[in-house]
C-alpha cells in the first residue's frame, strides 16, 4: 500500500486517527492500516496536529472536555487571570492566578470571570490539520480514491507546503450556545452527537466538514473551489481564513 499523503510505500503498521486522540478521537476514529506511512505520521504530530490543538479553537474543547495529550499531560491555557488547567471534571477547570491580588479575588468571590481569547492564533496548521482529516475520511471510505490526482494539491498543502501557498477554511459558531454548553458540562454522549467528519459534494468537487457541537469548519479538498462570498455573511459567526506559508 501507498501512503496516501507522500505515496511512498507504508513498512511498518501503526495506529493513525483520523480525528486526533487529543481531541477526544478513540478507536472509532483510527484510519485502517496501511494508509500513512510512520514517517508522515511522526510529521503530523510534530507539525501540524501540535500546533493547532494547543491554541484555539481547538484547546478550549480540550480544556473544557478534558481531553489530554496523547501522552496524558492536562491541557492549559493563558487567560486573563492568568492560566486555566483541566481539573478532570468535565466543565470544571482549575486556575492558577498570575498574581496574588487576583488569587484573593477569586478566593473572596470578588473574581467570578476569566476571559478566553477566541482568536485562530495558528490558522496554518488549524488549515493543514482539517485538510489532513478530510483526506483521512476519504481514505476511510475509499483507499484508491484518496490516492487520485484530483487531491495532489491538498496532499502537497498538508505534508510538504510551497512557500507562499495558501488554502482557505471557514470557520462558523454559534458563540453564545457553544460556550452555555462548554461552561454547563458538556458530557461525552453530548459530544458524540455533536460530532460529525464528512466529505460532501460542492461545485462537483469534495469538501470536507468537521462540526464539533455549535462549531464548524469547512474546506475544499480540490483547489478549484473558491471561498464563499462573504458580503452576506458577517462576523463573528462567520470567519473566514486563508492562510499563507
Amino acid at each position: 500500500m501507498s501512503c496516501i499523503f507522500c505515496k511512498e510505500e507504508v513498512g511498518s503498521e501503526h495506529e493513525e486517527h483520523i480525528l486526533p486522540e487529543s481531541l477526544g478521537g478513540k478507536d472509532w476514529a483510527v484510519l485502517p492500516e496501511g494508509l500513512v506511512c510512520e514517517k508522515c505520521n511522526q510529521y503530523f504530530g510534530a507539525k501540524v496536529e501540535s500546533p493547532a490543538l494547543s491554541s484555539f479553537p481547538f484547546l478550549p474543547f480540550r480544556l473544557f472536555l478534558q481531553i489530554p495529550t496523547k501522552r496524558g499531560k492536562a491541557p492549559r491555557q493563558q487567560v486573563t487571570i492568568g492560566e486555566i488547567m483541566s481539573s478532570g471534571i468535565p466543565g470544571v477547570v482549575g486556575a492558577n492566578p498570575r498574581d496574588d491580588e487576583i488569587e484573593t479575588g477569586i478566593r473572596e468571590e470578588n473574581v467570578t470571570q476569566m476571559r478566553i481569547r477566541a482568536e485562530v492564533t495558528e490558522p496554518l496548521a488549524v488549515s493543514r490539520l482539517l485538510l489532513k482529516m478530510g483526506l483521512e475520511v476519504v481514505a476511510a471510505d475509499n483507499a484508491e480514491d484518496a490516492l487520485s490526482e484530483k487531491f495532489d494539491e491538498a496532499r502537497k498543502f498538508v505534508r510538504a507546503p510551497a512557500t507562499g501557498s495558501e488554502w482557505w477554511f471557514l470557520m462558523v459558531t454559534d458563540h453564545d450556545s457553544l460556550f452555555r454548553k462548554l461552561k454547563q458540562g458538556v458530557t461525552c454522549q453530548e459530544w458524540f452527537e455533536g460530532l460529525k467528519l464528512e466529505v460532501v459534494d460542492e461545485q462537483g468537487a469534495e469538501v470536507f466538514h468537521l462540526q464539533l457541537i455549535d462549531m464548524h469548519f469547512i474546506t475544499p479538498l480540490e483547489r478549484r473551489v473558491g471561498p464563499p462570498d462573504m458580503s452576506d455573511l458577517s462576523e463573528p459567526k462567520y470567519r473566514l481564513f486563508n492562510p499563507v506559508c
